[in-house]
């Protein structure tokens, strides 16, 4: 085996990502993955039944707002968005629903139908972020794909600052930088319908609104702009065939059923890695003249660099690492119908949304059951989120019928559900399946016959996600919770990461997951690990690197496929 510019240890999303760029800019790059086929939390998969095409994790797709859409080809190399017209409803059980549209009308509507004070709130909310179009873009893109230096926390919360003046707010910029988001959205709003379908949507992200500091999140969803969330033709494991191309056809290689045992440092300087002893390259050294990790925080430093390595310090501070939350339950339905919800004789809209939430109806239900969920306990009234991407995809299951996956968070060491005293991780095995009875039933109060639409149901748990990619600790699905003390410049933890975002307190060693913003399908950690690399490297300055974030979204809006599996009847 040859050695490398640089080596990525996994073959996750971000981890791909990092070394297609890297490939193209003209460096060697070799990639190790310890499973047969990389990217683990974007599987799509037969469950069951054949035809039935199942999302195992990552659903909600969001490569639309990287650079890496333009920069990589992904489209041309096979990644095919798709989505409909209604990007998020949340389900309530008086019957109504708040809808989020691509086109501000819809959204409107659904919000004035809900309340005429939060549909001018959410107006203010727009008109400021079209005025200040060019700031708004600024700090959404720099914020996810950039640095989170102290200068741009500034330019976030002076702009901010402005904002809530002019909602009439006593606030200032600086104080929503500290709020939850559940305090800011009591003073936004006064209808519990509007309030809590941001936070939904903050919980869809990995960001708990109930946490502090997140208040700027909130605010920004408030504005229910329209988002560029898809699924992907054929499901989410396009999106890693399409990373594992531009990869290849860059020159980069991929070793599969190769896992990672050792990251080789020298002279304080991580300089390659060693292959475990019963992978198909057995005990093999690689030298590299960088090593990415895309594996989370905790197996990056603990198992391959080691305590022998980094000193007791270090390796305490690493060992403090929280992946509590967010962690899901999921559901998944095979079914031989679309779901109708009741709330569609209010909006009938909500039938050409392949994404909502149900439960959790007010701040103080989302809020009880976050502190419930972080006391170990597991809700009696679950919420969570549902996805029918046949709605945007009709190719996941035989004509005529559809694929549904709905998630909940729960604690990953459950204590108690129900008044049933549980022994944590252990817990899962005996109840999985009760629990996936108690969402089925949960999702029946909101669809009316969905539990005679199932063909076939399946479960996987925190445990089930960890054994499929075990450097998913405890399951956690964006690579480390997202607690104030792991958030923005802290995170993944204050001195792990110097210079940036992704270098590591190791010299030579750069991470792609468990920094920030966050391991998700926007693809930024890994975009941030290839700029940091090659501006170190001395090749980040070629001349087809240029795509800014969110643009290929804006160009791309009126062409990608919406509402394809949508009942026509339910079309506008």
């Amino acid at each position: 085996m040859r050695d490398f510019d640089a080596v990525v240890i996994g073959g996750g999303i971000n981890g791909l990502t990092t070394a297609a760029y890297l490939a193209k800019a003209g460096m060697s790059v070799g990639v190790f993955e310890a499973r047969g086929q990389c990217g683990a939390h974007c599987d799509t998969v037969e469950l069951g039944l054949p035809g039935f095409l199942h999302n195992t994790h990552a659903a909600w797709l969001v490569p639309a707002m990287s650079p890496a859409m333009a920069d990589l080809g992904l489209e041309e190399l096979g990644l095919h968005l798709m989505g409909t017209d209604v990007l998020f409803a949340k389900d309530f059980s008086s019957g109504r629903n708040v809808v989020q549209a691509l086109d501000p009308a819809v959204t409107s509507a659904s919000l004035a139908a809900a309340s005429d004070h939060d549909a001018k709130v959410h107006a203010v909310i727009g008109e400021y972020f079209v005025e200040h179009l060019e700031d708004t873009l600024h700090m959404t893109r720099r914020m996810l794909y950039g640095p989170p230096t102290a200068e741009l926390l500034d330019f976030a919360a002076s702009f901010n600052d402005g904002l809530v003046r002019r909602l009439g707010l006593p606030l200032s910029g600086d104080d929503v930088m500290r709020m939850s988001g559940l305090e800011l959205l009591a003073m936004l709003f006064e209808s519990e319908e509007v309030r809590t379908t941001p936070a939904a949507l903050g919980e869809f992200t990995g960001q708990w609104p109930s946490h502090r500091r997140l208040g700027p999140l909130a605010l920004s969803l408030s504005g229910l702009q329209p988002m560029a969330v898809h699924t992907a033709a054929g499901g989410s494991h396009a999106m890693t065939h399409a990373l594992v191309k531009a990869v290849v056809s860059n020159g980069g290689e991929i070793w599969t059923t190769c896992p990672v045992d050792r990251i080789l440092v020298e002279d304080g300087r991580a300089c390659g890695i060693r292959i475990a002893d019963d992978a198909i390259l057995a005990g093999e050294e690689i030298r590299a003249g960088v090593v990415i990790s895309n594996l989370t925080l905790a197996p990056t430093f603990l198992d391959l660099v080691g305590e022998d390595v980094i000193g007791v310090e270090w390796s305490r501070l690493v060992k403090r690492f929280n992946y509590d939350d967010p962690q899901l339950l999921a559901t998944f339905f095979a079914l031989d119908g679309d779901p109708t919800f009741a709330s569609a004789a209010h909006d009938p809209s909500i039938q050409r949304s392949w994404v909502g939430y149900f439960g959790g109806e007010t701040l103080d239900e989302l809020g009880t059951a976050f502190a419930e969920i972080g006391r170990g306990i597991i809700p009696d009234e679950l919420m969570g989120g549902w996805f029918i991407p046949t709605r945007a995809d009709p190719s996941q299951a035989p004509a005529g019928c559809h694929t549904a996956y709905v998630w909940v968070s729960v604690p990953p060491m459950p204590r108690r559900w129900r008044g049933q005293v549980l022994d944590g991780w252990d817990a899962w095995a005996d109840i999985a399946e009760p629990l996936a009875d108690a969402v089925t039933a949960r999702l029946e109060q909101y669809a009316p016959g969905f539990s005679g639409q199932i063909i076939e149901r399946h479960v996987m748990t925190p445990r089930h996600q960890e054994m499929n990619n075990p450097s998913a600790v405890r399951g956690n699905m964006i690579g480390g919770s997202a607690i104030p003390e792991q958030f923005a410049e802290n995170r993944p933890l204050p001195g792990i990461v110097s210079g940036g975002a992704t270098r590591s307190f190791v010299p030579g060693l750069y991470l792609s997951n468990s920094v920030h913003p966050y391991g998700a399908t926007h693809l930024a950690s890994g975009y941030l690990a290839a700029v940091e690399v090659a501006e170190d490297l001395g090749c980040r300055d070629v001349e087809w690197w240029r795509a800014e974030p969110l643009d290929w979204f804006l160009e791309s809006l009126g062409r990608l496929p919406l509402n394809q599996g949508v009942d026509p009847r339910w079309s506008t």
